[in-house]
């Protein structure tokens, strides 16, 4: 059986996954709250393709009906916010390990939330967001009710489409 250095392991991976942008673990009762509340989880520099987006549980999440849907904003050229992705299910005492996904494909589809954790039940559809040359972000929009406790860390998984694109945690 061969085996591979690390380095070939990790570049095999982002060939095959995409690239891995991680944002630090955010406290859920700082970044989701209720009344529509905006925050930019990644920047986006030129155009890319996303593969997988999501937000995995560290510390068990309050017994609220928080709900979320993930966005895309351009700054360069101005383009308002468009949904990526239709609202979830409530928040509610997700369990460490479970996750926040995006679906991908039709802009309808909502978030998934696992029913397990440690085990995402989705291959998502890959989108395409940003323009060659342009500067934007891929961030969360939550409402409904606002989160006590909890942490969360998100993960966007990207191919670059255009000349110097990259994707960066905002977080």
């Amino acid at each position: 059986m061969a085996n591979y250095n690390p380095s070939t392991i990790a570049r095999i991976g982002d060939l095959v996954n995409g690239i891995q942008v991680d944002t630090s673990t955010v406290a859920a009762a700082s970044y989701f709250l209720t009344g529509n509340t905006q925050t930019e989880l990644f920047n986006v520099y030129g155009r890319v393709r996303i593969h997988s987006l999501f937000g995995e549980v560290t510390v068990v999440l309050s017994d609220h009906a928080c709900v979320v849907y993930y966005n895309f904003t351009s700054t360069d050229p101005v383009i308002a916010v468009q949904p990526i992705s239709a609202a979830s299910a409530t928040l509610a005492k997700l369990a460490v390990g479970e996750r926040i996904s995006w679906v991908g494909g039709a802009v309808a589809t909502a978030v998934v939330l696992t029913a397990t954790p440690g085990i995402s039940d989705i291959n998502p559809a890959p989108q395409i967001v940003g323009t060659a040359g342009g500067t934007g972000s891929i961030g969360m929009l939550t409402a409904t009710a606002s989160l006590t406790s909890g942490n969360v860390k998100f993960s966007c998984f990207y191919t670059p489409m255009s000349d110097g694109a990259y994707v960066t945690a905002a977080l």
